[in-house]
């Protein structure tokens, strides 16, 4: 498979040379406009390597969130949360987040619109009325601060115009159910007045059916409504408000079970294994599963406002982004794989001595999570002559809730092999509270000394006031049926603890333009993490104590090209990066779920990230994305023996690519024909533990469309599309620390088709 991939890729790249050298007479490419360096500017001539989704191509793809980017973008990968459908891990060059946890922030910054989204929760929602996607590749401290030590994710949405009338509206329907219905209006309210209304709903079923109580895993329902008001006040001032709600309810699925465990030799051990008598397990996809509590839904409501005002002069402009969001979470997961009453790993309640004379009932339980934000960045943009300036002052506060009460069944086991007359029973509830406060400062000067040449000093001082609150409670119980023994080990403590953080980060860059379409860049660039705290220890010291920050450095060399009078696009990157003070999650022995995050080891990356664009003739586009990654975590001790230990990424391919297809076909009367393939290649994923790799998957999809069909008011597209087409069954994500099984898995999406319908005037 490797080699087949890198034999096609660089077949593909001799291919897309000679059939640019054929077109160039005819089509030149379009530019694409980013604002990865917080300026509007041409993407070559935006020193980063980055891939940008534009409106049509967002379309033609079906990416309305963040998790359809998946497998879209070489070195991005995004999973699921194994506890939330609505929980996305993102990873760029093997960075990202295991553990998601309020305590712990991702590596990967997500801006809507400028405006920072601080935790992982609801990332899968749906945004109304996208306009563009920048996936930012390696670090960028100096300009997005802190959180981005793998990248950067901007979702920009369209702003309102006030200088015509527009309205959209898409109705889908396809397999599993789908429904989709998608709706935009811009009124321009007078010469300088404008307000777009957009709207987004979709329901889905899952792929894997519930034969028990409860809800079907991964049926999903969401909304989303998004208002935005733009008021030109002036020539020179103008304000934006914006407002968003999303609404997600949707069903997780649970990890299947695909190996059993081993045990270590133990009563316990022998015992967790004679409960996986109740667990199926396979190799393949199971159509059908079944829970033995009822399945409860997971809901997410996500609500956000934000203000720009910017008050822009000659050669300036002077800009403040307000904003508040919040976030509401109650999230619900079964992880027995279907084992019966007797063995689940799952949030349900359960009732201890049942024939006792004084019984022990606990509730059912979903995580429920509480989340709000505000955020407030004044910017200064300037550019004399050969002078450019991006400085800016930054504040943000987050209060955040996770409360796992009251105290609710986590797993039981049968304690004889050879029968259930007894049963181990883990009862557990737990609050965290957060409060945390940053501000930095930042600038990114430029210099041009001549007209060929660049270069870029960045700085940014950023401080971290981290706050924490715990109260934990679990007790360990034997269930007779008719009298309980117990509870052993009980656990009860209340713990608060607070620490700062401080960084200072840089970055230098410098560019030489080869000629006119031919642009070289080279950089050194840093960003950090912030440091946090252990909410996944039952220790109260350990939680206490904590965990440090986390820095990356990374020395980038780029190349970005336009040849053949732009009908070839040419774009590389290759990338060094060495990160200290690696925050990595150890599983606790004897433990399913608890973790402690240690600072220790460190890691070297290296790789090779290629686009490449070109007209393959007057009517067909080839876009291939390549990128090829070296991953290497060193210097790592285990924290509980001090011996030294293999420790792998979870989410580094070595290879990966994207190859998308465009072609139009000759005009007819009624309308425009066009067709799409888009294929993706994600290489295996290696880890220190082998029975937790994820195997190498190709995935193509397609969409055939008819667009342009002129009706007295407006036109209509009509589009066809499949995902997965081939009906590949792959693997997202593993997990090995189930009792009942060495390896659960959760499976991408197989094969689905839909059709869309678009009017639009």
């Amino acid at each position: 498979m490797k080699r087949f991939t890198r034999q096609t890729i660089t077949v593909g790249l001799c291919t897309l040379c000679l059939a640019a050298s054929a077109a160039m007479a005819q089509r030149a490419l379009e530019e694409v406009v980013v604002t990865a360096q917080k300026v509007e500017q041409s993407a070559q001539q935006t020193p980063i390597s980055l891939v940008a989704f534009q409106a049509e191509e967002l379309e033609t793809l079906g990416i309305t969130n963040v998790g359809d980017i998946r497998a879209q973008v070489p070195n991005f990968v995004i999973d699921q949360f194994p506890s939330s459908n609505q929980t996305l891990r993102l990873f760029i060059r093997g960075i990202g987040i295991t553990d998601v946890q309020i305590t712990q922030d991702p590596a990967v910054g997500v801006y809507l619109d400028g405006v920072y989204l601080a935790r992982s929760t609801g990332l899968a929602a749906d945004v109304a009325d996208l306009e563009r996607v920048e996936v930012l590749r390696g670090p960028q401290g100096t300009l997005y601060g802190r959180n981005t030590t793998g990248g950067a994710l901007n979702l920009v949405t369209e702003r309102p115009n006030p200088e015509k009338i527009a309205f959209a509206q898409v109705i889908g329907t396809g397999k599993r159910d789908r429904l989709l219905l998608r709706s935009s209006l811009n009124l321009p309210l007078n010469a300088r007045h404008a307000v777009k209304i957009a709207a987004l709903g979709k329901r889905e079923d899952g792929f894997v059916s519930n034969d028990g109580p409860g809800g079907n895993y991964g049926d999903i329902k969401s909304e989303g409504y998004r208002i935005d008001w733009r008021w030109l006040t002036t020539e020179t001032l103008s304000l934006n408000y914006s407002w968003d709600k999303s609404r997600i309810e949707s069903y997780n699925y649970t990890p299947q079970a695909v190996s059993p465990g081993i045990p270590a030799g133990t009563p316990v051990d022998a015992a967790i294994i004679s409960s996986q008598r109740f667990v199926p397990y396979g190799e393949r996809l199971f159509e059908r599963l079944a829970t033995n509590a009822p399945l409860l839904p997971t809901d997410t409501v996500i609500e956000g406002h934000a203000l720009t005002l910017a008050w822009t002069a000659q050669s300036w402009t002077l800009k403040s982004i307000s904003a508040y969001r919040e976030m509401e979470d109650l999230s619900y997961i079964d992880f027995s794989s279907g084992a019966s009453a007797e063995y689940r790993v799952d949030f349900s309640g359960i009732s201890l001595g049942e024939n006792s004379a004084a019984p022990l009932d606990y509730e059912t339980v979903r995580t429920q999570l509480d989340q709000d934000q505000f955020s407030q960045e004044l910017q200064l943009i300037a550019d004399w002559r050969n002078f450019d300036l991006v400085a800016g002052l930054y504040y943000f506060s987050e209060e955040a809730r996770e409360n796992w009460f009251p105290m609710h069944h986590i797993f039981s086991f049968p304690l004889i092999e050879t029968g259930d007359s007894a049963r181990a029973v883990n009862i557990r509830a737990e609050n965290n509270v957060i409060d945390n406060t940053a501000i930095a400062a930042y600038g990114h000067f430029g210099w041009s000394p001549r007209d060929a040449w660049k270069v870029t000093l960045g700085w940014r001082h950023s401080r971290d006031e981290r706050k924490v609150n715990r109260l934990f409670q679990q007790d360990n119980f034997v269930d007779y049926g008719s009298n309980i023994i117990g509870p052993f080990e009980s656990i009860d403590f209340k713990a608060a603890a607070a620490k700062n953080f401080s960084d200072n980060s840089f970055s230098f860059m410098i560019e030489h333009d080869l000629a006119e379409d031919t642009r070289l860049y080279g950089k050194l660039a840093e960003a950090y993490k912030s440091g946090g705290f252990n909410t996944r220890d039952p220790d109260p010291d350990y939680f206490s104590q904590g965990f440090d920050e986390e820095k990356n450095r990374t020395l980038e060399l780029g190349l970005k090209a336009e040849w053949l009078q732009r009908a070839l696009r040419l774009n590389a990157a290759i990338f060094y990066s060495d990160v200290k003070d690696m925050q990595l999650n150890f599983l606790l022995p004897n433990s399913i779920s608890d973790t402690r995050v240690f600072n220790t080891g460190s890691a070297k990356l290296s790789g090779i990230e290629l686009e490449a664009v070109s007209f393959l003739g007057q009517n067909m586009l080839l876009r291939v994305n390549y990128a090829y990654l070296h991953s290497e975590i060193e210097d790592v001790n285990d924290p509980f023996t001090g011996d030294p230990r293999s420790f792998g990424f979870d989410n580094a391919p070595r290879n990966s690519a994207s190859v998308n297809l465009d072609y139009q076909f000759p005009r007819v009367s009624y309308g425009n024909w066009s067709a799409n393939l888009n294929a993706n290649f994600v290489d295996e994923r290696n880890t220190s533990n082998t029975l937790l790799a994820i195997d190498a998957y190709s995935l193509l999809n397609g969409r055939l469309s008819l667009s342009g069909v002129a009706l007295p008011v407006g036109e209509l597209a009509l589009s066809a599309w499949v995902k997965n087409a081939l009906d590949e069954e792959y693997v997202n994500f593993t997990i090995g620390n189930l009792p009942h099984a060495s390896r659960a898995v959760l499976w991408g999406e197989p094969r689905t088709w839909g059709f869309d319908l678009k009017y639009s005037f």
